[in-house]
């Protein structure tokens, strides 16, 4: 549990988080639909949950978050909070807690039901339950009363449960100060930086030494695949003289663009500043087009009679021709043709591509020649090869050297004596929230567990940390005291906070385990996983 919480204690977001897991949470088990589609994804006492549950699942939880982010609900957040994942998760565990209400014989009576339905304020006319409004609000959901009133029971049954659960949770007065301190103490750190630069032995590898390395380090020197093309251009630009724009043309696209052709106060653009720029963007479009028709026609000319260069030379098109380049490295003209490389992959010498378009018009391409990828011989790149050797062995004494410091300070050493030897200057981090940022050092994974490890009487870390290819040995200097009065006046928010969190983690726990244990007694069965739907 402190482990979770130095990970999220620095920000109050997880409060908000708390907020909305509370609200899914709920969300979870206040879904219900027909099964229009009988394909399983469980079967839970026998009672099938279908891939239309889960379609509908996901569509409540996705319009959810839609509502409470708006505009910021965009791909990037859909990918990131792994909905798809959630809606699934929110099926099984409504299964979890039905089986389980079951088992406890947990009921909910018809009068309770009447009661919770007749106390949501969206039914209710001036204060009071409204049967017309009742009935009015469910048809715009397309909601049946009986189906309504049976997500309310599943809902009930959530709720009586996780009573159960909470009510056998306690937080002691430790657990709130250690919250509290995890949320408002800071510390600060002595350090010293080694890398490979610092390490002042001369290296002088022999050529057994380089060998072996070109051959476990071999992708470092390898050389991709080449290729020299011999292509034909269409530039869209070279159309544009032959094509005439009429005005309805331009007032079309005036009208079909007017959000487009605004200026910044919001206010409509006169046709006469763009009527330029629309010419511009009409005669590139038809340019494209024009571009494409002419070299589809050469493409499929060439094709038949094999004969890219008498085709060239018939329509006084120039045949261009490149020198080897990788195909991570096309020429700059071609750069924007995204599918380039995978298509000079699959072509064989002499053999001619479809269509290509990039954004200045279109290309026909025929490959020349190949090169396939290969390693240089060590006598060819020597000196390159000594180098990231040197580099590598530099590196290795540096870390050797950083763990030895640290075996040092272990022993009782102190830093101050080993820097001077050493040559190495202390810095100090001033005071900070521990978090994955660390002062002065950059950005480290896992950096909370480690920073809270240390202490006065362990000040050091078990081994030296990699920050920025530099090897970084830390040394604990002090930590900032509690406010204790502060502490005494905020503690029935950390107790809000800390006991929402631990609820949370309960719950996923009981879940998790009941739902092993159901798949054990063979009540539950797993048909389809998230990642097949």
């Amino acid at each position: 549990m402190l482990k979770f919480l130095r990970k999220n204690a620095r920000s109050w977001l997880m409060i908000v988080v708390m907020g909305i897991i509370i609200v899914v949470f709920i969300a979870y088990f206040g879904t219900k639909t027909s099964s229009y589609h009988t394909e399983p994804v469980a079967v839970v006492d026998k009672k099938i949950i279908t891939r239309a549950d889960f379609t509908k699942e996901y569509e409540n939880l996705q319009e959810m978050y839609k509502l409470r982010y708006g505009a910021k609900f965009n791909a990037e957040m859909l990918k990131k909070i792994n909905l798809k994942q959630q809606a699934y998760d929110a099926l099984i565990n409504k299964a979890v807690i039905s089986a389980k209400a079951d088992d406890l014989k947990i009921k909910v009576s018809d009068k309770e039901i009447q009661n919770m339905i007749m106390s949501i304020p969206a039914f209710q006319v001036e204060g009071r339950f409204d049967e017309r409004q009742y009935q009015r609000m469910l048809r715009s959901n397309r909601l049946a009363p009986e189906e309504f009133e049976e997500m309310q029971r599943a809902q009930m049954n959530a709720a009586k449960i996780e009573e159960l659960i909470r009510d056998g949770i306690k937080i002691s007065e430790k657990e709130i100060f250690d919250v509290y301190a995890l949320q408002n103490q800071k510390m600060n750190l002595n350090f010293v930086q080694l890398s490979a630069k610092d390490v002042k032995k001369k290296i002088t590898p022999a050529q057994s030494d380089l060998e072996n390395f070109l051959k476990e380090k071999s992708s470092l020197f390898r050389i991709p695949e080449q290729v020299k093309i011999k292509y034909l251009a269409f530039p869209a630009e070279s159309y544009y003289s032959a094509i005439n724009v009429a005005e309805e043309d331009i007032l079309e696209n005036y009208r079909r663009n007017k959000d487009k052709y605004k200026t910044k106060s919001g206010k409509q653009t006169p046709l006469a500043e763009v009527r330029n720029n629309i010419v511009r963007e009409i005669k590139k479009s038809r340019g494209m087009q024009e571009a494409f028709a002419a070299a589809k026609k050469a493409h499929d000319l060439i094709y038949q009679e094999d004969n890219f260069e008498a085709y060239a030379a018939n329509n006084k098109l120039k045949i261009y021709e490149t020198e080897f380049f990788p195909l991570t490295k096309p020429p700059q003209e071609m750069e924007s043709i995204k599918e380039l490389a995978s298509t000079l992959m699959e072509l064989q010498k002499n053999e001619m591509s479809r269509v290509l378009t990039a954004g200045n018009g279109c290309f026909l391409v025929r490959v020349a020649d190949k090169k396939a990828s290969y390693t240089p011989r060590l006598q060819d790149i020597t000196a390159a090869v000594t180098k990231k050797y040197i580099e590598s062995e530099m590196q290795k004494m540096a870390a050797a050297e950083a763990k030895s410091i640290i075996e040092r300070l272990k022993k009782g050493e102190k830093l101050e004596k080993i820097a001077r030897e050493k040559g190495l200057t202390i810095g100090q981090t001033g005071l900070f929230a521990p978090a994955a940022n660390i002062p002065k050092l950059g950005t480290l994974e896992n950096a909370t567990d480690i920073l809270y490890s240390l202490s006065e009487q362990k000040p050091y870390p078990e081994t030296p940390l990699v920050i920025n290819n530099a090897f970084v040995i830390l040394q604990f200097k002090e930590i900032s005291k509690i406010d204790m009065a502060d502490f005494e006046k905020q503690k029935d928010l950390y107790k809000q906070v800390f006991l929402g969190i631990k609820k949370e983690e309960v719950m996923k726990t009981w879940l998790e385990e009941n739902k092993t244990a159901l798949i054990k007694e063979k009540r539950m069965t797993i048909e389809k996983e998230a990642k097949d739907l």
